[in-house]
């Protein structure tokens, strides 16, 4: 795991190093929500439902697109339809890509979602990201949001500075 310190101090974790602080493991994904119950998949999907109304997640983490209904489980964010394209493009060895609505929620992943999301993830992902880089609008085009996207979550841009534990 790999912890870095933002501007005042405060200690931040890669998505990944969280994961594994709450017992979570990438071979725990279900993508496709078929072992889950009713009961499990009622209760995930009101967490589901809580976690995209929480103020930091009614925007999309990656263009600020009012109302995102897609998710990243592995990132823990947001994200509207249109980043999530980009963001399966990236391939599932990154970003695992999942419906908050449509598909089969785990309990244990939901929760992670509600104690995660875009302010967090941002504030790792985008800690070094310099002023003049101006994250994506409805202006930008589809070029430039996909080289946002690859930049802040393939290449590591902006990612604090790396000190092992």
């Amino acid at each position: 795991a790999f912890w870095g310190a933002d501007e005042e101090g405060a200690v931040m974790s890669s998505p990944q190093a969280r994961m594994e602080a709450m017992g979570l493991s990438a071979d725990d994904f279900n993508m496709s929500g078929s072992s889950i119950t009713t009961q499990e998949k009622d209760k995930a999907q009101k967490i589901m439902d809580t976690v995209v109304r929480l103020p930091d997640n009614r925007t999309c983490a990656d263009c600020s697109a009012l109302g995102p209904r897609w998710a990243s489980m592995n990132l823990g964010i947001i994200l509207c339809l249109n980043c999530s394209g980009i963001h399966r493009r990236l391939g599932v060895h990154i970003s695992k890509v999942k419906s908050c609505t449509l598909d089969g929620w785990k309990i244990k992943w939901a929760q992670w979602m509600k104690e995660n999301g875009n302010k967090i993830s941002n504030d790792y992902f985008e800690a070094n990201k310099p002023s003049s880089k101006k994250k994506p609008d409805d202006s930008t085009s589809s070029a430039a949001l996909e080289d946002f996207i690859r930049a802040k979550y393939e290449r590591l841009e902006w990612i604090p500075t790396a000190t092992p534990v």
